[in-house]
């Protein structure tokens, strides 16, 4: 095993609301709802802190499709 395989992730004490604050908490947020750092900040400034409305608000709002070539 490699030294990353001990590492434990952190989790949040409250799974109900989105800290965008502190960075540990927005890898935490990015990859429980496979979104990028920007998606989730930008949602939870226009859905709030609230970890329902934030992954309401992803649903509503998925990203642009990368252009075709």
């Amino acid at each position: 095993m490699k030294n990353r395989d001990y590492i434990q992730r952190r989790v949040p004490a409250d799974l109900s609301r989105i800290d965008v604050r502190e960075q540990w908490q927005i890898t935490f947020w990015t990859l429980e709802l496979r979104t990028t750092q920007e998606r989730l900040t930008r949602a939870v400034r226009e859905a709030g802190p609230e970890a329902e409305r934030v992954r309401a608000w992803l649903e509503k709002n998925p990203p642009p499709l990368a252009p075709r070539d």
